[in-house]
């Protein structure tokens, strides 16, 4: 049964993934890009598929993910080459072929669920009321739950609304493609960001500070301790905007008339602002950024991809974790990104964790008691 949808494709179960890919080993952008950040050992035996010819316009290349530890990890993507080239357009012919051998392949594979994006759709250039009927034409009959997700440019549901709302509110809407994109997340990111303030703070040093929820009285104080330190100021922030306390410290920056980069967890539409930081909001000091999609509403996906845009925007991280619970099944991402990384030594367990991510230790300063941050200060 075919069901055609919209959204994101990593926000809905499968138990078999269509990536959309060249026959050359690149990954750069679009639904590719997505595919290679989240599974770069797939990235890796992909692009060894190409170099040695095993993928072909009408070949895919298969990989299956086992996660022992974790079944919902458990996906076979299939690469799905659409062009031989990335320089190149999509060809319907390439589509179809691709299409065939598919259908054969799901034979064995009957009651499973596949994500479908709108093959060679998108940087492809293919029309997609061409392509709809191909995909209907291979994989009606397949006994499966196929979920086939149409491309932005198709959406009925007042794009153009959508579109006004964001002109009347200042934000704009930067696609990877965009002259202005973040430089800094070019080759990087498949996202799209939605932005209201001083794009220019995008390519300065970012300084993201990382705290629990809710965190205990010790790790508060350590915080205020570090934010009280002046030279820490010349950084430009970026914070999270997910829990009472992160918008605790939004505030105390704000009180202090330091400018602020505020990563939202959910659509930049839905911004609420917290009613004791009305006296502080200054659109001056502001800029927000959000990945979610406008018309979108809070879900858990966006709110964690929205840590792991922090985490790879960042050039500075500061762990101030004394529980370890929310930011350790991260472990992998932050280890990815090529970025300084600090943590608050509590003389705790925690400290093996910080090890395996490469994170040098803060300490007190044996004159103030406060945290010692003459490392992080000598990269201002």
């Amino acid at each position: 049964m075919i069901q055609f949808v919209t959204g994101n494709f990593f926000n809905y179960k499968a138990d078999i993934r269509i990536n959309t890919v060249n026959c050359v080993g690149a990954m750069g952008a679009g639904v590719a890009l997505q595919f290679k950040n989240k599974y770069p050992e797939m990235n890796k035996e992909y692009v060894k598929a190409c170099n040695d010819g095993t993928i072909q316009i009408g070949r895919p290349h298969v990989w299956t993910n086992n996660n022992f530890f974790n079944e919902e990890e458990n996906v076979i993507i299939i690469n799905f080459p659409t062009k031989l080239h990335w320089k190149n357009p999509s060809e319907y012919e390439y589509v179809e072929k691709g299409l065939e051998w598919l259908s054969n392949f799901l034979t064995n594979h009957r009651g499973k669920t596949i994500t479908v994006p709108a093959l060679g759709c998108g940087h492809g250039g293919l029309d997609w009321n061409v392509v709809k009927k191909m995909i209907v034409k291979y994989l009606s009959e397949i006994e499966m739950n196929v979920l086939v997700f149409e491309p932005e440019s198709s959406i009925k549901k007042n794009d153009i609304q959508i579109q006004d709302e964001l002109l009347k509110h200042h934000i704009e809407r930067l696609t990877p493609t965009s002259e202005n994109y973040p430089s800094k997340l070019k080759g990087k990111s498949g996202s799209e960001i939605y932005i209201k303030g001083d794009m220019n703070l995008l390519n300065k040093k970012l300084f993201s500070l990382f705290v629990n929820s809710n965190p205990d009285e010790k790790e508060k104080n350590v915080i205020f301790q570090c934010l009280d330190n002046n030279e820490l100021t010349k950084f430009t922030f970026l914070l999270g905007y997910n829990s009472s306390f992160e918008i605790d410290v939004v505030k105390y920056l704000l009180s202090k008339k330091i400018p602020v980069i505020i990563t939202l967890p959910y659509s930049i539409l839905n911004l609420k602002i917290r009613k004791d930081l009305f006296e502080y909001w200054d659109d001056n000091l502001i800029t927000i950024i959000s990945i979610s999609s406008p018309d979108s509403k809070w879900n858990i996906s966006d709110s964690v991809k929205s840590l792991k845009f922090r985490l790879k925007f960042s050039d500075i991280l500061l762990f101030t974790y004394h529980e370890l619970n929310t930011i350790i099944k991260f472990e992998k991402d932050i280890v990815e990104n090529n970025n300084y990384k600090f943590f608050i030594n509590y003389w705790s367990d925690s400290i093996n964790f910080y090890n395996s991510i490469k994170a040098q230790k803060i300490g007190k300063d044996r004159d103030t008691k406060k945290p010692n941050l003459k490392a992080i200060l000598q990269l201002i």
